[in-house]
Formats: C-alpha cells, structure tokens, sequence
C-alpha cells in the first residue's frame, strides 16, 4: 500500500489536467486581477516583460493564465495577443478587460501544443511565463520549433534551477503535500533547447531573487538569510538566484 507520501510524490510528477488548471485561473480571482493592473502591483515578471519591449509592438503571450502580464502590457500600449487553451482562463481576462476598459488585447483560446492560428512572424515578439517547465526536454524543444514561426524574438520564463530559496521551498512543499502545480522542471540554463529549436540566444540571466523567498516558509533561516544578502545590497539576480530564468532569444529564419 502506498504512502500519503508516495501518492504526493507521483501527483508532482505528473502535469495539471485543463480542469486542474482552471481551479488557479478563473472568475474568482477576478478582483484581485483588477486590482494588481489598477494599481501596479504586478509580478517581477510582467514587470520585466515592459522593460524587455517597447510601445506598439505586437506580442504574443502563450499560456497566459490569469492574464495579468498581458493586461498590463497592453496597458502600457503593447498590441497584446493572449492565448490558452482553458475557457475558464479565456472568460476570465476577457472579463478583466471589459473593466479595465481595455478594447486592444486580444483574447484567443487555442492548444499551444498545436499549428496556431497566426501568420508567420506576425508577431514582434512571442512570450511564455510558467509553461515549458510542465513539459519535458523533448517537448521543449519541440514547442520552440513551433512557436519560433510566430515571431521575430521569442522569451521564456520557467523557474531557475539555481535559484536555492526556490528549490528548497518547493521540496518543503512537496513533502507537506501542499506544492499546487504538479509536474515542474526548473533549469539553470534553456540555451540548449533553444539551439535545438534554431533560436539563437541573445541573453540568459535571472530575474526575482525576493519573490523565491515567498516559497519558504516565513522563519527559514534561508529565508532569513537571503533577506539580510539583499538589505546589504547582494545583487543576488546577478549571482544566479532569481526565482525565474529569462531566456531571450531570435528568430533568424526567413519569414
């Protein structure tokens, strides 16, 4: 007979189910969604997602869940496209949109896995914030190939392998059997599956070396640590130890 922990480990290793994933993104959290775009208090990744593009650009954002990088792209006038495939996620940024009074995201429910429904290189730039990490090398590789005919540059952002406060907070939330978002595989570098791809890498770095701190619990003495690294002034992204990889990257291939 299996143990609670057992069936805990095998969930963590397997990939959400669309229902699964519509638990994380849909109507009711749809005030809170308002609220991080009317007053700023967005993620370090959408953040960076502004400093990264520029006005008028058209962006495509695959596997966009709550939607709140999109919405905040396209408040700062990026041409955003926000795609998924869960109609829960779907209603709720259209929802979002309608009252933020955003008439210029648009909103595509499609599979990512599949030929999408875009021309080639219609985009500036094609992005995905906490997908690939669900997928393995192989598949990687392979949604690359295909996403790279979308656009002209392409990012991802999956969380960073040598992030420590991360990888320790995440294993302590497996073993209590609390972790939300089952199978998910940080690297340390993506420039190998990007070559694989045909991208040429421009830039790998880290970004969010405070927001890992929010997968310990509140006392870790590692949490306690890294806080008192970042009051001195460590600039702990640069060493590596931001919660997300960024990997940008080009397509040279002649559209």
């Amino acid at each position: 007979m299996q143990t609670i922990e057992e069936i805990w480990m095998k969930e963590y290793k397997n990939r959400l189910t669309k229902e699964e994933w519509s638990r994380h993104y849909n109507l009711n959290i749809l005030q809170n969604v308002i609220r991080q775009i009317q007053t700023g208090d967005v993620s370090v990744w959408s953040e960076e997602l502004l400093n990264i593009t520029e006005e008028k650009e058209k962006i495509l954002e695959i596997g966009c869940g709550s939607g709140i990088s999109s919405l905040w792209l396209s408040k700062h006038n990026r041409k955003v496209t926000a795609l998924d495939y869960s109609e829960s996620s779907v209603e709720l940024i259209q929802n979002a949109a309608e009252i933020l009074e955003d008439d210029q995201i648009r909103v595509i429910r499609a599979d990512a896995m599949q030929e999408l429904p875009f021309q080639e290189k219609e985009f500036d730039m094609a992005f995905q914030s906490g997908l690939l990490e669900h997928f393995s090398t192989e598949e990687q590789i392979s949604l690359l190939q295909l996403w790279k005919k979308y656009c002209k540059r392409i990012v991802s952002m999956i969380p960073n392998a040598a992030s420590v406060p991360y990888r320790i907070g995440k294993k302590i939330q497996e073993e209590k059997g609390i972790w939300q978002y089952g199978l998910e595989t940080p690297k340390s570098s993506m420039k190998a599956e990007f070559m694989a791809a045909g991208i040429t890498v421009e830039r790998e770095y880290s970004i969010g070396s405070e927001w890992a701190l929010r997968f310990l619990p509140p006392n870790h003495y590692i949490r306690e640590t890294y806080n008192q690294m970042l009051k001195e002034g460590y600039p702990l992204d640069e060493y590596m130890q931001g919660y997300l990889l960024v990997t940008i990257g080009v397509n040279k291939e002649r559209g």
